[in-house]
């Protein structure tokens, strides 16, 4: 079986936590993510906080920043609370605020909390989302085949096959799994490189092409309109 893999923040780099990862099986591909620091599918991503961080963003609002960037941006986010529970106590001016925060990003914006000890448990605990998340496939957006009269269903696919590296095969997939070309053409570069059959070189090709300005046959940059809101 081809192990998982998880695309981590450069600034995850020197935590412990990748190593842990390499030593469970877990691919490791490094690239600067501006939201998560985990990002183990393209539905799938996982926020890090040592306690001593967590408690402190509870009260900057930093927590809830970061919650609402990570839920907009992944369908099931998670946030790993890494650190002895028992310092709790010491660390926070009230435990009501404490609770009162996961309460808040749990409803609000659907944040899953975990809690870890230390760097390895967390790699534990990634490994098993990232294992998880191939043998049970989430829920989304359905794609019905239309009648063949129908041009449009050919249009997105040829849209959407037309990216580089993608295909027909692997545009049908994504379509299928997506169920537009809107939401894929949305895709982060982390999350185009989870899907499975594109990976990071790919990935990395198709928000080249769609972020590069166009240019015309004589290589001037074409006239921007501004657009009207």
């Amino acid at each position: 079986m081809i192990p998982p893999r998880v695309v981590v923040d450069e600034r995850e780099r020197q935590s412990g936590v990748p190593d842990a990862l390499s030593k469970l099986d877990v691919r490791v591909y490094y690239s600067t993510l501006h939201v998560a620091d985990y990002v183990l599918s393209p539905e799938i991503a996982v926020e890090r906080k040592a306690l001593r961080d967590f408690v402190s963003s509870v009260y900057d609002g930093r927590l809830f920043v970061q919650a609402s960037e990570i839920a907009r941006s992944y369908r099931k986010p998670y946030l790993i609370v890494e650190g002895d529970i028992k310092e709790l106590s010491e660390l926070t001016r009230n435990l009501n605020s404490y609770y009162g925060a996961i309460a808040s990003v749990t409803l609000v914006h659907d944040l899953r909390v975990m809690h870890t000890s230390d760097q390895a448990q967390t790699a534990a605990a990634i490994a098993a989302l990232a294992r998880h998340s191939r043998t049970r496939s989430l829920p989304s957006s359905s794609f019905t085949a239309a009648p063949k009269a129908n041009e449009e269903p050919q249009q997105q696919l040829y849209l959407v096959s037309a990216l580089p590296g993608v295909g027909t095969k692997l545009a049908k997939r994504m379509l299928s799994r997506f169920g537009s070309p809107r939401r894929i053409m949305n895709l982060s570069e982390s999350q185009l490189a989870m899907v499975q059959g594109l990976g990071p070189k790919r990935a990395s090709r198709i928000v080249h092409m769609l972020d590069t300005p166009y240019l015309t046959q004589g290589g001037i940059p074409a006239k921007q309109e501004k657009l009207v809101e």
